[in-house]
Order: structure tokens, then C-alpha cells, then sequence
């Protein structure tokens, strides 16, 4: 389907774009505006990417696991549901806005690009952790 009246290209444009800040919001901006004035004019200074790294998850399904065994509490709902459900506009969105990113495949790879951008801006920036579980369920949502 594809979406030809102007002005219903420009609403999913700014659906778009809002869901892109929401997202930006939670994933990379999860603090108060202090926070990281205080992170980026002192801390990041003696930031190192490697150590970043290294405390990164890169087993796949492991931070799942450790949730999912621990489902009823509060913190592994929100984990598992946040970062299945914050993606699932994408996947509406972007089908219906780009021609070219049509099928469950593109889509998914597509959403998958938006996570890892996500995840590596918080792993070169200190502002989260890289979590490879992460990447698994936003595509997920996004399919």
C-alpha cells in the first residue's frame, strides 16, 4: 500500500520522527539534563570505548535469559517489554513511508540498523550499556 496523499505522508513522517525521540529518549537519555551535563563536561573525558566493551553483552540470549527467569519483577518487564513494544511503530512506519522496505526481511533488517545505532552510540558515548539482547528484541518488535 502505498501512501500517495500528501498530507497523511507528512503525519507518518512526524510519527516517525517522534517515535525516533521517544526512543532516543529512553534508550540513550534515560537521566535528568544534569546528569549529563556533569557526564559529557567530566566523565566522558576519561571514558574508554574498550572498557565499554568489554562490560558489553555479546552472548546472545543470555540478558534475556536473566529476565525471563525473573519475569514478574518489575525491572525484567520492563526491559524485555520496553524494548519489544518501543520498536513496534518502526515497523509500521517505515513500510508505509519508504517503498524499498517492504517484507517482513527489510523491515527486520531495517529496525535491526535503527537498534545498532541505538547501541553503539551508548557504547561510544558511555550513555548505556551495549547489550546484543537488545538488538534481538527491538527487531524483533519491529517485525
Amino acid at each position: 500500500m502505498e501512501i500517495r496523499h500528501k498530507g497523511m505522508r507528512i503525519i507518518l513522517w512526524v510519527l516517525l520522527i517522534g517515535c525516533m525521540l521517544v526512543l532516543s529518549r529512553y534508550i540513550l537519555f534515560k537521566k535528568g539534563l544534569s546528569y549529563y551535563k556533569q557526564h559529557f563536561t567530566k566523565e566522558y573525558k576519561t571514558y574508554n570505548i574498550k572498557d565499554g566493551w568489554k562490560s558489553a553483552n555479546k552472548k546472545p540470549f543470555s540478558t534475556i535469559r536473566i529476565y525471563s527467569r525473573n519475569i514478574k519483577q518489575r525491572e525484567s518487564y520492563k526491559n524485555i517489554g520496553g524494548n519489544l513494544i518501543g520498536f513496534v511503530p518502526l515497523g509500521f512506519l517505515i513500510p508505509l513511508l519508504l517503498v524499498r522496505v517492504r517484507g517482513v526481511i527489510k523491515v527486520t533488517a531495517v529496525v535491526f540498523l535503527i537498534s545498532l545505532l541505538f547501541e553503539t552510540t551508548q557504547l561510544l558515548f558511555g550513555l548505556g550499556e551495549f547489550d546484543v539482547d537488545d538488538l534481538i528484541l527491538n527487531a524483533a518488535g519491529g517485525t
